[in-house]
């Protein structure tokens, strides 16, 4: 009787997913701007944002990214760089870049961590808008000025802004290995639930590679530092506790897309995917959502496992690719699930 209430959950649970993708891509509809989106540069005024980039140990990234931002059609009020104590040259790799066209502050991380980074680069701040970027980030020539603009026509009602962020290691160029290409998929799923989330005004989720706050609305007590990651996700859980979970916005400009480096190898994608389950323990009410998403999910691949270990490998099909084509497709998948539950059913009986 196991197989059959196994098979009967796993087309609960995915019935319940297929209605969730169903609901992030209504949300999704619209959600990259496709006519006029590449900012004119003679049009640029100066950009009133400051960028933090919490660092450690990014001698070999972070002047990749300062490269990027002094290549951009409009420069940032500053950029403020948050060192965490790198033992790899970090400083001095800033240091030998010279005269950037952009003012650069160093400082020292008052804490241990990118949390206590964040909250000092941004209480540092000078400007009203900070984006934040990881140090292995790479970015376009308007980046900087697409978020300016959107930031001019939305900001009043914005404290918290998501920006596209994608895995590769160039600013334009597209994932290069296989493994690349599953990371690639697996990030731009999460990337559309959060987008889609936010735009229902029922933000769930937030990635800390590439966000910009509002100075005076980050909600520096909220970031929970006994934890190792999840800067993103608490401080969004703050602003939805304190009733601002409709200021949550969306830049869909493409030209503010970030490009963060996918992880070289599986172990280091295992750990970072570790970290991120352990800080789900700790969500508060405000992030039900993201409970609610993880759970079905989590659901949907545990039941699988489960059957595939519980069904003889004589009883299963493989398929040859067209036939494998066709049978992934979503009516396809619920028809066999519908099918193996009823077939189950009866030959228990």
């Amino acid at each position: 009787m196991i197989a059959p209430l196994l098979s009967l959950s796993a087309f609960l649970f995915l019935l319940c997913h297929l209605l969730q993708v169903q609901q992030w891509s209504r949300g999704f509809r619209g959600a990259l701007l496709q006519d006029g989106s590449t900012p004119k540069a003679a049009s640029a005024s100066p950009a009133e944002v400051s960028i933090v980039l919490p660092v450690r140990n990014e001698a070999e990234t972070l002047p990749q990214l300062l490269h990027d931002l002094a290549a951009g059609t409009s420069m940032p009020k500053e950029v403020i760089v948050v060192d965490d104590d790198s033992v790899d040259g970090t400083p001095e790799a800033i240091a030998a870049m010279g005269s950037l066209p952009f003012p650069l502050r160093s400082m020292s991380n008052p804490g241990k961590g990118k949390k206590p980074g964040l909250s000092a680069g941004i209480r540092a701040a000078a400007h009203p808008w900070v984006i934040q970027v990881d140090a292995d980030v790479r970015v376009g020539p308007h980046f900087v000025q697409s978020i300016a603009q959107h930031l001019h026509t939305h900001g009043p009602q914005t404290d918290m802004l998501l920006l596209p962020l994608r895995l590769a290691s160039t600013s334009y160029g597209a994932p290069q290995s296989t493994f690349e290409h599953l990371q690639a998929l697996d990030f731009a799923a999460m990337q559309g639930w959060a987008v889609a989330a936010a735009r229902r005004q029922r933000p769930a989720m937030a990635s800390g590679g590439a966000w910009v706050w509002r100075k005076t609305a980050f909600p520096h007590e909220g970031l929970r530092p006994d934890l190792a990651s999840g800067d993103d996700v608490f401080a969004l859980a703050s602003l939805i506790q304190r009733g601002d979970g409709a200021r949550v916005g969306w830049c869909g400009q493409p030209d503010s897309m970030a490009s963060a480096a996918p992880m070289p190898d599986f172990q280091t994608l295992l750990d970072q995917r570790i970290r991120w389950g352990a800080k789900s323990a700790a969500y508060p009410k405000a992030l039900s959502e993201a409970r609610r998403v993880a759970t079905i999910i989590t659901g949907v691949h545990v039941l699988g496992a489960a059957l595939r270990a519980l069904v003889p490998q004589s009883q299963q099909v493989t398929l040859d690719a067209p036939a494998r084509a066709e049978a992934l497709e979503p009516r396809h998948l619920v028809l066999d699930v519908v099918v193996a539950v009823v077939r189950a059913l009866v030959a228990e009986r």
